[in-house]
Order: C-alpha cells, then structure tokens, then sequence
C-alpha cells in the first residue's frame, strides 16, 4: 500500500534526498498521530474512573452506574457506521479536532450538570464525538505506515494510547474530585491530543473515499481475520481490566495485592506491545495472531495456581497484559496488510465496532460464569471462549486462502 502522506519530489531533487525528505515528513506525519492518541487515551483514562466513582459518591443505584460506565461503548457503537463517510468528506484534521472538540466540551458538561440522567446522556454524546479522533487515527496511522514496519509502528501507537489510558486515573489522584479540576483535566486533554494534528495538518494522508462503496458492515468481509482479532481484542482486554481484580479477590488475594493486579497487567501491555508488532512484522500475522490465542487459553488456565502462589500471580499477569492488547495492534495491522487505502476508513470502523462488541459480550459473559464459581467460572469462560474464537480464526484464515 502507497503511503498518502508521504511527499512528493521536487523536479530536480535527487532520489535520495527526495527519498530522505519523504522519510522524515512520514515520521512526522506518524509522531503527530501517536501523540494525539496518548492524549485520546488519557481523555478516557480520565472519564471511566471519573463517571463511577462520582456516580458513586451521590449515591447512585448500582444498575444506574453500569449503564453509565456502557453509554461510552454504546456512544461510540452507534457513531461508528455514519463516521467514516464523515471522515472521507471532512478530512483527518478536521475530524480528529471537532472530536477532540466534542470531547473536552462534553467534560465541561459533565462539571456543569450535576446529574446522573444528564451524565449519562453526555457520556452517550461526548463518546460518539470521541470516537471521530480514535477511528481518523487508526485510518491515518495505516495509511502513512510502511508494509514492513507496520506492526510495530501499531504497536508503538497502541502503547501511546494505553500508556495515556493508564496516566488518567492517576491524573485524578493528582486534581481530586472536587470542583472544577477534573473536567478541566479531562479538556485539557483533548486539547493536547487535537495540538499535534493541527500543527501537523500538512502531513496528514488522504482519506477521501476515491470510489468507495463499503459500510462499515459490508467492510468486516475485507479483513476477516483481522475483524476477529479485533473482536478478540475487545472480549479479552474488557473481561481482565473489568474483572481481575474481583477475581484475585475471589482467589484470597487482599484488596491491596488485587489491584496491584491489574497494575501488573497494563505494564505488561505497554511493555510487551513493541515484541509483538516485531513478531507482526516478521512471521505471518495470522500465525502471531494464533500463537497469541494460545498463549491466552494457557495463561488463563493458570491463572488459580498463580492466586495460590501470589508471587508467580504478578508475572502471569505482566505476561497476559501483553498477550491481550496484542490482539488489538496485530487485528489491526492485518486491516491495513489486505485492505485497499480507499477502503481503510470504512474497514478501521468495523475493526472498532468488531472491537466494541467483544468489549460488551466480554465482561457479560465472564460476569456471569463469576456467578457460578468466581474463579473457575471466570477461568474456563475465558478458555472456551478463546477456544472457539481460536477455532473460528483458523477457518477464516482457510477459507481467505482458498
């Protein structure tokens, strides 16, 4: 695939300084958009602990605020099919920026209406808006990366984005929940992630539709396996930051040694993302996308020897953390490996709404397994599940063959 951004030569320049300059505008393109999505990430790293732990405070009924901590993933599921003809017509620039617009306007709303019905319905909207920022950067990013660096340039956005995810809550601890300081923090971010892409603006690919005639529902059958990474990637993720830590509980683990958990766990997928985009560069993306699945179902089915033996808990947990968001980085390294560039916008949304569903049905179903036995239901929920996806991964990738 052609890398839109990438500069054209000046008559007269000579190959290799016109090859130099095309590599250094590409970098920056790419620098722009990896740093707009730690901010995107700290916006929602903020706006999770934000809503439930307000909502929390006032009060709230407890099936109240789990249909506030859906609205986001709700919001941004029912943008998804319209945004890409959106993106196609406004441009990446314009639509990272009104979403990071949406965004920081939405959490001034949240400081100013003291509600839950109305933090639920802005919750609904400013996630809609948000996800203009998440699916033009993912579009951008697959489009200016090269083939054979792509995994590992997904990679390093992916830990921008979770890195940003995982500085919110502690951003938080910093501002407090009192008074304006929190809406202001979560602005602000939105203001950092839409600065790099306006200074960028020159830089930015093309993403106009050129002859498109892909929904983001008809796209799922261009990447197929890299849908069902991205389904994966959802179901995964969502089920273990949801609810590992009332798993270590369940397991004797003190609440202390529980979070510390999940601390484990998102380190993990910071740390482990580049080795995996590596792996994503240098071996089919199929197989790395197997091997992952793998490693989950093994890891999962350890997971009650590790909460026996807590110091053997942390690792395995460091180790999942990376196995998880690789789904994700390598999914959405396949989009871009099989799809036309006139495409990417319609097929990057069906990654993320493949994304969302398994990021519903993930946590739902592992909740209810938890009823039957919090530890053993959690664990074998997860293995059969990744089972099944593993098992379904395998035909798509023969019937793409054939």
């Amino acid at each position: 695939m052609t890398s839109p951004g990438a500069a054209s030569p000046e008559p007269g320049t000579p190959p290799g300084r016109a090859s130099r300059s095309e590599e250094r505008r590409r970098v920056a393109s790419l620098a722009a958009v990896i740093t707009a999505a730690f901010g995107v990430g700290l916006a929602f790293g903020i706006g999770f602990p934000l809503t439930s732990l307000t909502l929390e405070a006032w009060a709230t009924p407890k099936w109240l605020i789990g249909i506030a901590g859906a609205a986001p993933s709700m919001g941004v599921l029912a943008a998804l099919p319209f945004l890409p003809r959106f993106v196609a017509r406004w441009g990446a620039v314009r639509a990272i920026t009104l979403g990071c617009l949406a965004g920081a306007a939405g959490f001034m709303a949240l400081g100013l209406f003291q509600d839950v019905y109305a933090w639920i319905a802005i919750r609904f909207l400013m996630s809609a808006g948000l996800a203009l920022p998440w699916l033009a950067g993912e579009t951008w990013i697959n489009m200016v990366t090269r083939e054979e660096t792509r995994g590992r340039v997904i990679a390093i956005y992916a830990i921008s984005f979770f890195t940003g995810y995982t500085v919110g809550p502690l951003l938080l601890d910093v501002t407090g929940f009192a008074g304006l300081a929190p809406y202001v923090a979560g602005a602000a971010s939105m203001a950092f992630a839409g600065l790099p892409i306006v200074l960028a603006s020159r830089l930015a690919p093309d993403v106009s539709e050129n002859g498109s005639s892909h929904s983001p529902f008809s796209a799922v059958r261009l990447a197929p396996v890299g849908m069902m990474g991205g389904f994966i990637g959802g179901f995964a993720e969502m089920s273990y930051l949801a609810l590992i830590g009332n798993v270590g509980l369940a397991g004797g683990l003190d609440q202390a040694t529980a979070l510390r958990l999940m601390s484990f766990m998102t380190a993990g997928g910071v740390a482990l993302q580049f080795l995996i985009g590596y792996l994503a560069d240098k071996v089919a993306r199929t197989h790395v996308t197997a091997a992952l699945a793998v490693a989950f179902i093994a890891l999962s089915l350890l997971l009650p020897a590790g909460l026996a033996n807590p110091p053997w808990a942390f690792p395995l947990a460091f180790v999942l953390g990376g196995v998880v968001l690789g789904f994700y980085t390598v999914g959405l390294a396949v989009v871009g490996e099989e799809v036309e560039a006139r495409d990417l916008a319609a097929a990057n949304a069906a990654f993320l709404v493949m994304y969302q569903l398994g990021a519903i049905l993930g946590p739902a179903a592992a909740g209810v397994a938890m009823s039957v036995s919090p530890v053993a239901g959690f664990v074998n929920a997860m293995a059969l599940a990744m089972t099944l996806a593993l098992a379904a991964l395998l035909w798509l990738a023969g019937r793409s063959r054939r």
